[in-house]
């Protein structure tokens, strides 16, 4: 396909010089009323959350250190008493705040007019299907659907800037996307995001599954095509970028499409966990640092130096791949350790050979890594049949 000349592509972007944590991953509590099939944190219940006090030390290092954005994560941060508190603390330092829920806590009008007092610019409450008894089979609890839902009202009608709902996608829920943006659509909210389940473990993936991934992408990206300037369909994976062309014209849009798609572990956004751990993002299984032992500006600076591709760029696979451009070396979670995404396989990309594997069902050749490790914490395995691997 000849490119137009005066559109931007991923391959174009370069990676900061200085990096910045503008966007943190803020967990205030890893505790939740819900006990989904996917939840990379279903079985830390640490309850050595942080205090107020410490919260507000947290906010004006992370100010300080130049942060901007906040994405209120890890656990069911409604469920601590005094999350208004903490979010107002973040509010008076002018943090853009995003809040993922899973809507029981916003039960009443009264409820979602305090989360604009607090200082909340965007809700996004998860739906994993437009069918009551997947979502509620996914999330572990009868009559979560119907939770969700009537929570999306009650912040739209609150009056929340950006109002939508996140789905993490699977099996489960594959064929059904089109009709989970229509009914996006059909509630008036702002966004639906689309998240592919990030399991960050070796030797998960049924690779004979990744041809109909790719055409999932390919609908998701026809899906963003389709509702410009009716619905914001967005979501999070470099492999995405795989998939962009000329059709995506806007030049916002675009931008917004790849800015999403990147992966911004070590040069535009942190993670920090409930009792102070850092990383580079939830996904991932280590800890380069803890806030409570040491100054966040110096885990950061730390942070850089592990996950820096431009230090220390893609090796092994990922160096003979006709996709390295677009993808930039792909999904930091799936593949920091070995530098190459798990899920790299030949049904995933046009080249007849790539990685010089004859089939999908060949194992892409181990790389030593080459960074220095952090700290391993130990993500929980994926619960199969009520039971984890």
């Amino acid at each position: 396909m000849q490119h137009n000349m005066f559109l931007t592509w991923p391959e174009e972007y370069q990676l900061p010089e200085h990096p910045l944590p503008i966007l943190v991953q803020l967990g205030l509590t890893y505790r939740c009323n819900l006990t989904c099939q996917h939840c990379y944190a279903l079985y830390r219940r640490s309850r050595d959350e942080f205090s107020l006090a410490e919260i507000d030390d947290l906010a004006d290092q992370l100010y300080r250190a130049g942060s901007a954005s906040l994405v209120y994560s890890h656990g069911e941060n409604m469920i601590r008493r005094d999350f208004h508190e903490a979010a107002a603390i973040f509010r008076d330092r002018d943090f853009y705040q995003t809040l993922m829920l899973n809507g029981f806590y916003v039960r009443t009008a009264a409820d979602a007019a305090r989360l604009v007092e607090t200082g909340i610019n965007r809700t996004m409450v998860s739906i994993d299907s437009i069918d009551p008894h997947v979502h509620d089979k996914v999330r572990g609890k009868k009559g979560a659907f119907e939770v969700a839902v009537k929570a999306l009202r009650l912040l739209k009608d609150a009056g929340i800037p950006a109002v939508g709902f996140s789905t993490t996608i699977d099996t489960h829920n594959y064929s059904d996307i089109e009709r989970i943006a229509e009914f996006a659509r059909d509630l008036g909210v702002d966004a639906v995001s689309f998240m592919q389940n990030r399991y960050n473990l070796t030797g998960v993936f049924d690779r004979s599954l990744w041809p109909t991934y790719l055409q999932v992408c390919q609908n998701l990206y026809q899906l963003m095509l389709d509702y410009q300037g009716t619905l914001d369909v967005y979501t999070h994976d470099p492999f995405m970028l795989t998939v962009l062309d000329d059709r995506l014209s806007d030049r916002t849009a675009r931008e917004a499409f790849i800015g999403s798609n990147l992966c911004n572990v070590g040069t535009g956004m942190v993670s920090i966990d409930p009792v102070g751990n850092v990383s580079g993002c939830n996904f991932i299984e280590e800890s380069i640092g803890n806030v409570r032992e040491e100054p966040f500006q110096q885990i950061w600076d730390r942070l850089v130096d592990r996950y820096s591709d431009r230090s220390d760029p893609p090796t092994g696979p990922c160096g003979s791949c006709s996709a390295l451009g677009p993808c930039m070396g792909g999904c930091k979670a799936f593949h920091y350790n070995g530098k190459y995404d798990e899920r790299c396989g030949a049904q995933r990309f046009i080249d007849p050979e790539p990685h010089e594997l004859a089939t999908a069902d060949r194992p892409i050749p181990e790389t030593a890594p080459t960074r220095s490790p952090g700290v391993f914490v130990g993500l929980p395995r994926m619960r199969v049949g009520g039971a984890t691997q």
